[in-house]
């Protein structure tokens, strides 16, 4: 490290090149950065679990991650609103069947007008006024920079082109697997011995819907959509009170491969450009676009504002314009650095990795601040002799101490990558890499800017404050914490260990959430959207209960049909409300409205038949498409195998007893529907669930396992390394006081106040390892020095105290501001994190200045070199030397 200090002075403008070349190379991967929150980006791809959540996708399609509308409308039976729906399912069918030859026709017609020029925005859609669907399209993106003045200039038109050719590589895509709503579905008629599917609205020979326009075609389309008891609380829903229909249900479902975040955002756009009626969106695909949206308006919330926080510190503690400049810089270079390396790598924002930057920057902020306080303590020094060598005496000491503290919060950091969840696992390595880049350009950019600008002290105001209130208060507070651990220490050392137990308790009732939707604050949009469509629909997120008859075509069996649906009205049970199952959809309800079509639409027939006969002839005569040639009616994928042995209950999750359903509440589930199905189902019958529900609930397992695996990790590494620094056990064991008590008091702050253990919370613990350490170890480090000169304990706790505090002080402000700016965030985990890290930054100043001084004075430690500490490791890791703490006295 010497040497390199050494080379940074000699070669400033050097370093500052290197710095600025590798910033300007760096940050263009910032806009290669996206944004990801599916469980994919957490979940590891080799868990049983989730391979057989794929698995089952790929037999029965991604039926439980569907968006679903809600469509209402003070006119919803009027002409007009059937005119307007078919123009929006319409627009949304152009992204399930590819056209190729019209959207190349489409593509050449736009580039013809586009080469003319300049245009109105009425002229555009005059010139496609033959083709509606098309100018609808055009419409919606030029309404999302459409000027004032009603014209598109060439910029515009290039804009518009870059738009529409982004609509035609997702329409060509093909994404969307089936779109079913009233004006869209298919029923089961029975005449003249035969089943066929016909659509609720018939269409023309050019597949163009017939829709009604008169009251009493109005009316009898009405009764063809209450026909099938089916059709209720899916693509219909009632009015509790007045029983008429006030709601169209709209259900699409996606296919089992690519990104659906493009389309989904396709998809609300066209809903939200029809005003004539109300649309409110729901389903996973949607809970993932608004948690991008809040991550893009939260990551660029949080770097203005806690890089303002951090100026605002730096100002407060040095009152100068170096003081300011230079840490400024460097933590935005550091920030950018990461950034774009993240970028580069193709690794994915989540959640989670929306505080990195603010992390960066807060971490970043403390070593700055440690360089510039030994610069400033070190001033005269480097006043009196030579500038240069003044700067490497007082640099070489303070940056190998910045270096120390980099590499034990990198170690604890990257104590994380023994989690299984690829987020954590990503999170802890790109953070672990920051802090080496927060150290590398402290190190590099502080002593390379204070060579080269003039050496002048603080400005006046800054003479003047050292007898203002502002180190009147420092003062008081190092005065009291060194009253308490010296005269008090009994009484502290009694408070922590009563803080302990109850911190215990509070631990004991600490539960796990990672359903997205808690993310959320409870009157978001996407929250009350999700019990709107709970109320109408039954619910969002489905679980998949897989029951197996035992033999090839046993689902065809009246008997095992009769089981499902005795089980699935088990689960719909008024007495059952505490699991949440809003609806369920079986194969069962084909065959039911088979047997109702079969004898003349007669509602008492909606049942499973007795006949084992009548279900195969039913199969048989019924004139269903099997596009994909697997043996299974298209329907019907979503519910059998394709030998017709395991039957797939689609159970919709709903709140049905007014709070939102988490993971204890999914765990509840799974675990009584469990029990039951072992107790009812007959002995040759099995079962098993899978879903993007029970998916979360893997997750909360990976949290708490992950959670103990670090936490122990991070504890025995840094104690060790302590141990080995300093050369003495008792130094280890000192070391991991103040934070295994910050980390106790975090997790019994979260049971009692009911903060859940999530995805944002889990990595508080190796964070206060990480950062907590530094203070602890700037502590025993002046503490063993003041030790050798023969100092009693009470006077060496007092002049440690009054050499360390002040530093530790500032450096846990700027940490405790950095992490509060967090509470600006939108999503509910993120503010409760920067809420708990800022307590937590509290707690670990405390432990370093109160309590870890308070046991040092009971239990009488000294740390005092011993003899023959001189192996490899002190010759590497002099202590005493590499923190400079003599030039600091």
């Amino acid at each position: 490290m010497n040497r390199y200090i050494d080379f940074v002075l000699r070669w400033p403008k050097l370093i500052l090149f290197i710095l600025a070349a590798l910033t300007i190379i760096l940050t263009p991967g910032i806009r290669q950065l996206e944004f990801d929150n599916s469980v994919e980006a957490f979940l590891p791809k080799d868990d049983h679990e989730y391979r057989y959540y794929n698995e089952i996708r790929d037999i029965y399609g991604d039926s439980g991650r569907f968006l679903i509308m809600a469509i209402s409308d003070e006119n919803l039976w009027s002409s007009e609103t059937f005119v307007e729906l078919d123009n929006f399912f319409t627009d949304l069918e152009e992204y399930k069947d590819f056209d190729e030859t019209r959207e190349r026709d489409r593509i050449e017609r736009l580039d013809s007008v586009i080469a003319g020029g300049k245009i109105s925005y009425g002229d555009l859609m005059l010139k496609f006024k033959d083709d509606p669907s098309f100018g609808r399209l055009l419409g919606r993106k030029i309404e999302t920079f459409r000027s004032a003045t009603g014209y598109l200039d060439r910029a515009d038109l290039k804009k518009l082109r870059k738009k529409i050719l982004h609509s035609y590589h997702l329409k060509n895509l093909e994404m969307i697997d089936d779109i079913i709503s009233p004006l869209t579905a298919q029923d089961i008629t029975g005449e003249k011995d035969t089943l066929e599917a016909y659509y609720l609205i018939e269409k023309t020979d050019d597949d163009k819907r017939i829709l009604p326009q008169t009251k009493g075609e109005i009316e009898a389309f009405r009764k063809k959509l209450e026909r099938n008891p089916a059709f209720e609380g899916g693509i219909y829903s009632r009015d509790p009170e007045s029983g008429e229909i006030t709601d169209f249900g709209v259900i699409i479902k996606f296919i089992n491969k690519g990104d659906r975040n493009p389309i989904a955002y396709e998809i609300l756009e066209i809903a939200d450009s029809y005003h004539s009626f109300q649309t409110t969106p729901q389903g996973m695909p949607v809970v993932y676009i608004w948690i991008n949206k809040y991550l893009h308006r939260d990551l660029f919330t949080f770097i203005p504002i806690v890089l303002l926080v951090v100026i605002m510190v730096f100002y407060f503690n040095f009152r100068s314009f170096r003081g300011v400049f230079l840490p400024f810089v460097s933590l935005t270079m550091g920030m950018f650095w990461i950034l774009g390396l993240m970028g580069y790598l193709g690794c994915k924002i989540t959640a989670l990795g929306v505080s990195i930057p603010v992390l960066m920057i807060a971490v970043g902020s403390s070593y700055s601040i440690h360089i510039l306080n030994q610069y400033y303590a070190d001033f005269q020094m480097i006043s009196d002799g030579e500038k240069i060598d003044g700067l490497r005496v007082s640099m070489t000491h303070i940056s190998l101490t910045v270096l120390l503290a980099g590499v034990t919060t990198f170690i604890a950091f990257m104590t994380l990558v023994t989690s299984r969840l690829t987020g954590i696992r990503e999170w802890g390595i790109f953070s672990a890499i920051g802090v080496i880049f927060a150290v590398f350009i402290s190190s590099s950019m502080i002593p390379a800017g204070l060579a080269l600008l003039p050496h002048k002290g603080s400005s006046v105001a800054f003479r003047r404050i050292k007898k203002s209130e502002r180190v009147k208060i420092v003062d008081r507070t190092i005065a009291l914490m060194t009253k308490g651990s010296v005269t008090h220490y009994r009484r502290v050392i009694a408070i922590v260990i009563l803080l302990i137990i109850i911190s215990f308790i509070g631990i004991s009732r600490l539960k796990v959430e990672t359903t997205f939707l808690s993310y959320f604050k409870e009157e978001d949009p996407i929250r009350t959207s999700a019990r709107l469509i709970g109320e109408k629909f039954g619910g969002t997120r489905c679980l998949n209960i897989l029951i197996d008859s035992g033999e090839i075509d046993g689902v065809k069996n009246p008997d095992f049909l009769m089981t499902v649906e005795s089980f699935r009205r088990w689960l719909v049970a008024e007495e059952n409300r505490d699991l949440n199952i809003g609806r369920t959809d079986v194969f069962s309800d084909y065959i039911k409205t088979m047997h109702m079509a079969m004898n003349n639409d007669d509602i008492a027939s909606y049942k499973v038949p007795e006949n084992h006969s009548d279900i195969i002839d039913y199969l048989e005569i019924y004139a269903g498409e099997d596009e994909n040639s697997d043996g299974r009616i298209d329907e019907f994928e979503p519910y059998v195998d394709n030998d017709f042995r395991t039957c797939d209950i689609l159970a919709r999750l709903c709140q049905r007893q007014g709070r939102p359903i988490g993971t204890a509440e999914i765990n509840h589930t799974v675990h009584k529907i469990s029990n039951y199905l072992r107790e009812t189902l007959p002995d040759n019958y099995a079962f098993t669930m899978t879903g993007h529900p029970m998916i979360n609930v893997k997750l909360a397992y990976y949290i708490v396992t992950g959670q103990l695996k670090s936490l122990l990790l991070s504890l025995v590494v840094i104690g060790i390394i302590v141990t080995l620094l300093f050369y003495h056990l008792k130094a280890g064991l000192l070391a991991l006081i103040p934070m295994s008590i910050a980390v106790i008091f975090n997790f019994g702050i979260m049971g009692w106040l009911g903060i859940k253990l999530d995805l944002a919370t889990s990595i508080i613990a190796a964070i206060t390892i990480g950062i907590g350490v530094d203070d602890t170890i700037h502590f025993l480090n002046t503490f063993r020095h003041n030790s050798e000169k023969g100092y009693s304990i009470d006077e060496n706790i007092a002049r440690t105290l009054a050499v360390s505090g002040k530093a530790i002080i500032f450096t846990s402000i700027a940490l405790i501001f950095g992490f509060s700016v967090l509470v600006t965030s939108s999503f509910i985990p993120v503010i409760l994190f920067g809420i708990l890290m800022a307590t937590t930054m509290i707690a670990t100043t405390i432990g370093a200045l109160l309590i870890l001084p308070a046991a040092i004075k009971i239990t009488g430690i000294e740390l005092v070199r011993r003899k023959g500490s001189e192996t490899w490791i002190g010759r590497y890791f002099d202590i005493g030397r590499l923190f400079g703490l003599e030039e600091e006295n």
